[in-house]
């Protein structure tokens, strides 16, 4: 629901957790989504990513509209941009989640990286949605960027059948 663009994906932990960085080392997310983000960027060249890392507080407005984790994927390259404040950098989203989990799991924040480029984590400034709207914006569509409102309906299904050509092509 609310793809914005044909490849719009969702990766999100078994594990119901408000933020990646909350999800458990053990479970092994960190390195299913290296694989992921790696098998998209092998297939569709650039993707950018981000995570709108909530909180379990309802009282702390976030960015996020739902309280279960789940990083953003989209094919291609976005000029989204981060507020700005206090920044840590990571090679990528699996290694951000290593390096700076335990000081990030209990506080809102913005996570936004792409494919070559490093992963960067800030401080969250609780405007609901803030990478999608940037998104809708950078396509030409600024006020498609509420997903419950603007469902996307042909690039869910555009998006379905890219990833089930791609599924195909990877058991031939």
């Amino acid at each position: 629901m609310g793809a914005l663009v044909a490849g719009y994906i969702l990766v999100s932990p078994v594990e119901h957790v408000p933020n990646l960085c909350s999800a458990s080392p053990e479970t092994g997310f960190a390195e299913f989504l290296g694989q992921v983000l790696e098998s998209l960027g092998s297939r569709w060249g650039e993707v950018t990513y981000w995570e709108h890392g909530g909180v379990s507080a309802p009282s702390i407005p976030t960015s996020a509209c739902v309280d279960h984790a789940h990083l953003h994927v989209v094919p291609g390259s976005y000029d989204l941009r981060l507020p700005t404040g206090t920044t840590v950098y990571a090679p990528d989203a699996p290694a951000m989640l290593a390096e700076h989990s335990a000081e990030w799991r209990g506080r809102p924040y913005l996570m936004l990286g792409s494919t070559g480029s490093p992963c960067a984590l800030v401080e969250d400034v609780g405007v609901p949605q803030y990478f999608r709207r940037q998104l809708a914006t950078a396509i030409g569509k600024p006020d498609l960027w509420d997903y419950a409102a603007f469902p996307g309906e042909a690039n869910v299904r555009a998006t379905l059948t890219l990833l089930r050509d791609f599924t195909t092509e990877a058991t031939e």
